[in-house]
């Protein structure tokens, strides 16, 4: 951890007007690669549900080069129906419940890879359409994919009151990207397909033990 901390002040110091190469650590959102769909999920008995949730950022230079040490913010401020876990189970996860975002620093290939635990607000509170999460990487925005949530209700783990959610947000006609699990700016029969297989799995059986204000 350190090391990357090293590793960002010195791109830090690169990016003055005056140092030579300035270029050599801004992120370039055209060469990076984002996830168009993010997925909040649960824990199961304190393991995160990776197998549903993980996602991989990968952050490069103009030059198409792997940055190192480079600043990922997952930034779900603009969600209002969502929310994180104060906890994220996962060491090298930085939270900041104010922001409502989660941090990493990329390793030596540029990869910074996040399992989100989270849940949305219930029913009848379904705001968020597509694209309302943001990725930064060194403060620039590289990404802005869509956020999806398998625990509806907040409580419980995923469960049958995630359903009746989800069936709400189906039967609305809008395409919330809370339930729009499969990315394609609506939501519908596969996205039901993808909550039942994480409700079958129960490695999402557990909510958030503190969620942040």
């Amino acid at each position: 951890m350190l090391r990357s901390l090293l590793l960002t002040m010195l791109c830090l110091a690169l990016l003055s007007p005056t140092a030579n190469g300035a270029t050599a650590c801004v992120p370039s959102w055209a060469m990076s690669t984002t996830p168009t769909t993010i997925w909040l999920v649960g824990s199961s008995r304190g393991v995160p549900d990776a197998r549903h949730g993980q996602f991989k950022v990968v952050v490069r230079d103009l030059a198409n080069n792997p940055l190192n040490g480079a600043s990922v913010v997952i930034d779900l401020s603009y969600c209002p129906d969502l929310a994180i876990c104060a906890d994220q189970m996962d060491p090298d996860a930085m939270v900041n419940c104010a922001a409502k975002t989660i941090r990493k620093f990329t390793n030596a290939q540029g990869e910074a890879t996040f399992t989100v635990l989270g849940h949305s607000t219930g029913a009848a509170d379904a705001t968020t359409l597509a694209g309302g999460a943001r990725i930064y990487a060194n403060g620039t925005l590289i990404g802005q994919p869509t956020a999806a949530a398998f625990d509806l209700d907040g409580s419980g783990g995923v469960g049958a009151g995630d359903l009746s959610v989800w069936l709400a947000d189906f039967g609305s006609g809008e395409p919330f990207g809370r339930s729009d699990f499969d990315g394609s700016a609506s939501v519908g029969a596969a996205d039901l397909s993808d909550w039942l297989d994480v409700f079958g799995s129960g490695e999402s059986a557990q909510s958030c033990a503190t969620s942040c204000p």
